[in-house]
């Protein structure tokens, strides 16, 4: 094949677009080198290495795991699975609860730790749950006796007598977390259910007593103004939060059942 060297030859750049006759291999218009030369690389290429291997492999699992901690302690935090609040609770030093407290043991110092979160975070609530709730009961079973029939608690985490101040404290409000379980969040809870019964009966006191969802709003709002000031789980306001903004949501029709039993007529 013929080599024409240097000879001019017509072209179009791809720089500036532009066709042009190429002398010397530079386009005239912008100064484009149509060829250049090509270094031969140097050096050998870098052989293996296990260390820088190990090495890189050892970062990317520091990595994930940092990211995998974080996310976790996020989550735990947020959904109240510690135990810093207890153990903060249990060095000030945690005093028998000031109305009797009925259940089992496990059970009375649930309530003596709900008590005392109030005490310590929110006094002012606590005055009003010591004032208004006259004695604490677990109730394993599922109904109580009223007015000659039988009412069904499903649904329910507890239960308030108004004329008594006695207060019924179910399995699900007591054991957030399942039985044997014992968390932060399951103190917030409890006294969170403390504070809603005792505005039932600051409700009966003066006449406001409505029954059905209206006054379980009222009480739910009393609730979660307490836990905020507590600086409970963010899991345990926003499920309060999310009934306050639509408390005709289908899933809370349990309290709607609940007070429709004592307006049924007698048999």
């Amino acid at each position: 094949m013929h080599d024409n060297g240097q000879e001019p030859f017509l072209s179009r750049c791809p720089y500036c677009r532009r066709t042009v006759v190429v002398r010397d291999l530079i386009c005239p218009n912008c100064g484009f080198a149509f060829a250049w030369d090509l270094a031969t690389l140097q050096g050998r290429a870098e052989p293996f290495s296990l260390r820088s291997l190990l090495m890189r492999v050892g970062v990317v699992i520091g990595v994930l795991a940092f990211t995998i901690y974080f996310t976790l302690s996020f989550f735990n935090y947020g959904e109240g699975f510690t135990t810093e609040t207890i153990y903060e609770l249990r060095q000030l030093g945690v005093s028998p609860a000031p109305m009797p407290v009925k259940g089992e043991p496990d059970f009375v110092k649930r309530v003596e730790l709900a008590l005392a979160l109030l005490k310590s975070r929110a006094p002012g609530y606590y005055d009003r749950v010591v004032h208004e709730i006259t004695s604490i009961e677990l109730m394993a079973k599922g109904a109580i006796e009223f007015d000659g029939r039988v009412i069904r608690l499903t649904g329910v985490a507890a239960y308030m007598d108004p004329a008594t101040g006695h207060v019924g404290v179910r399995i699900p409000g007591a054991y957030l977390s399942g039985l044997g379980l014992l968390y932060d969040r399951d103190v917030f809870y409890l006294a969170g259910v403390l504070v809603h019964e005792a505005r039932h009966r600051e409700l009966a006191r003066v006449g406001l007593d409505v029954g059905g969802p209206a006054e379980e709003y009222e009480c739910e709002r009393t609730a979660c103004d307490a836990l905020q000031r507590m600086g409970a789980p963010l899991t345990l306001l926003r499920n309060l939060e999310q009934f306050l903004a639509n408390p005709n949501h289908p899933r809370y029709k349990a309290w709607e059942r609940y007070y429709e039993q004592f307006e049924r007529e007698r048999p």
